[in-house]
């Protein structure tokens, strides 16, 4: 499922450098978006690759997201990844 949006940032963790199932580096971090919607509006922790994830976003800056869910099982147990395929800075 994709999802489209505008969210304010929350946070955004400094981008690292992961190693792809074909041994070719990728930077990677999290951005925690929150969507338009007062407090009890839906938050996402998303992870950003490549050199999106290079990007400086500010905390409480407005931005357009696409993200992209996906759920999966592991170990017996079900979990979901959010990731964002774009993020735009809105003036």
């Amino acid at each position: 499922m994709v999802r489209i949006g505008f969210c304010r940032v929350v946070s955004q963790t400094p981008p690292v450098s992961v190693q792809t199932k074909e041994g070719k580096q990728l930077s990677k971090c999290y951005v925690r978006l929150k969507a338009l919607g007062g407090d009890s509006a839906d938050e996402f922790v998303c992870a950003v690759l490549g050199n999106l994830a290079e990007v400086k976003f500010l905390s409480g800056e407005l931005v357009a997201a696409v993200l992209r869910f996906r759920v999966y099982e592991a170990n017996g147990g079900v979990y979901q990844d959010v990731t964002a395929t774009d993020i735009v800075k809105v003036k």
